[in-house]
């Protein structure tokens, strides 16, 4: 996932002039004098085109931006690849390997230029191999040469080992190419071998923060996060001569988190982009992944390094009035969960409006200001874009209502999803292991709207035994259960079942009072038997689903919000919850709100009320 925060830089540089493929000899020269002793190699490379015309400009493109570009070094990133290769088909690493050579500092790996070890014999081949891709490709007639620098040409993504690829990865998937797909459509050609990658498989794990992978290891090991997973797509179709870009968010308030996927430039030049693991391409498709971002960017070999390309996109302008603004310059700013808000996008003041073009609909933005400190800060209410109009949250201090909150943060739809695998599950209560005498059954009748379900007893029952069931056709995903009576819990001295998914959520997992943790089985309509050891009198007993732990959490302590304007976030009171639910009745009407927890935790999203309700924007938002 993609971890820079500040959109505005990126914003910035957009305004830069491009220097795809073009001749700039102060550029070249600085890059002869970065590469030191390594400054012949490139020279003989230069020597090799000169009289080649395209060759040698996309040499010299190459030479140019070549300082820019190192591979990062170091035993941490050697035996973090090394434990993710023994990922098992779920994605699971052995915690221990994870404890032992997750997340490398970054900071202290080595860098390696490329320009002080590049040899001229690996520039040239990977420099003949691009071209004939490019040129063999009937798609490819209508490819500039700036997009070909760009989409085809470059030796390397990112900081991954640097490798002579594009042979590897054109012998694994010719075939697709030369007998699947004869056709003349790139983004057929890019389906097909899409189709063939996802069949392949590739399993997520986002546990070492490792730099880029790197092609050798993608090919053998099909894991890591979605930047890998782009990787791999990268490597596979430019060894093809088709012509791919990454893209991405840097930030989505619904997850902290960008995320990054592959977009194939078609004849007419427009991209169309796709997560290849997910579904496949289609020209008129506009790929997005549900979370709300704001604006999306194309990342590039040449400078600058990042581009803006939410035209592809978001087809909505957002035009806000900001008259008697003083500054030149507005931002736009996407809500962050520590009161803060992430720049998006900035724009110029002209007659009394801010103009934010290709801006993503059907989200909450802020306009903000830059003070004399360098601190952000919002000019005006926080509002919703419909894709026409901004719609301003504007609270009514003096209409006040009465709400009860659930949340901090919306229900996503694959937690809904593990909520309901719950629904129809049945609790069964008995002293004799074979269940011949039950003494209390229960059934969670309905998918539970809270994490925290409290079964009161009918009356006090003397037990050894309890025995959970899924319906037949449901998975089993629980958080946590707990058994009492009176002030003594009860622990079962057993637990027998179907075996647990992975290593990791096991059924001990149920027991350690952690609901982010949870035990969790494929095999559908699975059994569970405890057996505290001896007969136990209970009086009631607590299941938790498995979730994320953003419901009201009894024993939190909570602090809610709403949006002044320019006065920000104003405080409405603390509280400590004592049920799994918050009562407020002092929420002014109208206005945009943000409850966040003080104990624990960073998912957080500001929502507002309707029909006295919390209502999150999400498109990812659990529907029921």
């Amino acid at each position: 996932m993609v971890k820079k925060r500040h959109l505005f830089v990126y914003a910035l540089l957009a305004m830069m002039l491009l220097t795809a493929c073009g001749r700039n000899d102060r550029l070249l020269e600085y890059a002869l004098q970065f590469a030191d002793s390594n400054r012949g190699e490139l020279e003989k490379v230069l020597a090799h085109y000169k009289d080649s015309g395209q060759k040698y400009d996309a040499a010299r493109f190459l030479i140019e931006n070549m300082p820019q570009y190192y591979e990062r070094r170091g035993m941490s990133v050697d035996s973090g690849k090394a434990a993710l290769a023994t990922v098992d088909s779920t994605g699971m690493v052995l915690p221990e390997l994870v404890r032992q050579w997750g997340h490398p500092d970054m900071q202290a790996l080595e860098k390696v230029y490329d320009a002080h070890m590049v040899t001229a014999d690996f520039l040239i081949r990977n420099i003949d191999y691009a071209f004939d891709s490019w040129k063999q490709r009937p798609w490819n007639k209508y490819l500039p040469f700036d997009d070909f620098c760009e989409l085809i040409l470059p030796y390397r993504i990112d900081d991954e080992p640097l490798e002579e690829w594009r042979e590897l990865y054109g012998k694994r998937y010719a075939f697709l190419l030369d007998s699947v797909y004869k056709g003349t459509d790139v983004v057929e050609a890019a389906a097909t071998v899409g189709r063939c990658l996802k069949e392949e498989g590739f399993e997520y794990n986002w546990e070492f923060g490792l730099p880029h992978l790197g092609a050798s290891f993608l090919m053998n090991h099909r894991v890591g996060t979605c930047m890998d997973a782009c990787d791999l797509t990268l490597y596979a179709m430019r060894s093809l001569g088709i012509p791919v870009a990454v893209d991405y968010y840097v930030y989505s308030s619904e997850t902290r988190k960008g995320h990054t996927w592959n977009s194939v430039r078609d004849t007419t030049g427009a991209f169309w982009g796709m997560w290849v693991t997910d579904k496949e391409w289609k020209r008129g498709q506009v790929y997005r992944d549900g979370r709300k971002s704001g604006k999306i960017f194309r990342k590039r070999f040449g400078t600058p390094r990042h581009v803006d390309a939410s035209a592809d996109y978001f087809p909505d302008t957002l035009r806000v009035e900001v008259s008697g603004r003083s500054p030149e310059y507005l931002f736009l700013g996407i809500f962050h969960p520590k009161g803060k808000w992430v720049i998006a996008d900035v724009a110029e003041v002209c007659r009394g409006e801010a103009v934010f073009p290709h801006v993503e609909s059907d989200a909450i933005y802020a306009v903000l200001e830059k003070n004399e400190n360098g601190v952000f800060a919002t000019v005006d209410y926080p509002f919703y874009f419909d894709g026409k109009q901004p719609h301003f949250y504007t609270p009514d201090k003096e209409r006040e209502e009465k709400v009860t909150l659930y949340r901090k943060h919306p229900l996503m739809g694959w937690i809904g999803i593990y909520l309901d695998e719950i629904c129809g599950g049945r609790f069964d209560f008995s002293d004799t292991e074979d269940f011949r005498h039950l003494k209390y059954t229960y059934q969670v009748s309905d998918t539970p709207r809270i994490c925290y379900n409290e079964v009161v007893l009918p009356q006090q029952l003397q037990c050894r035994y309890v025995r959970y069931k899924a319906m037949e056709w449901k998975n089993t995903n629980i958080g946590e259960l707990l058994f009492w009576g009176g002030e003594t819990r009860y622990f079962p001295k057993t637990v027998k079942g179907a075996p647990a998914e992975n290593p990791v959520n096991v059924q001990e997992r149920m027991f350690d009072d952690d609901p982010l943790t949870y035990y969790s089985t494929r095999l559908p309509g699975a059994t569970l038997l405890l057996d505290f050891g001896k007969q136990v009198e209970m009086d009631r007993f607590i299941f938790i689903p498995r979730n994320d732990d953003n419901f009201i959490r009894i024993g939190d302590t909570y602090e809610l919000y709403y949006h002044d304007g320019r006065n920000g976030w104003v405080s409405l009171g603390r509280k400590t919850a004592s049920a799994p639910e918050l009562v407020y009745d002092n929420m002014p009407r109208g206005a945009l709100f943000h409850l966040r927890c003080l104990t624990r935790g960073e998912e957080e999203q500001a929502f507002h009320i309707k029909d006295g309700k919390q209502v999150f924007i999400s498109n990812l938002s659990y529907i029921r």
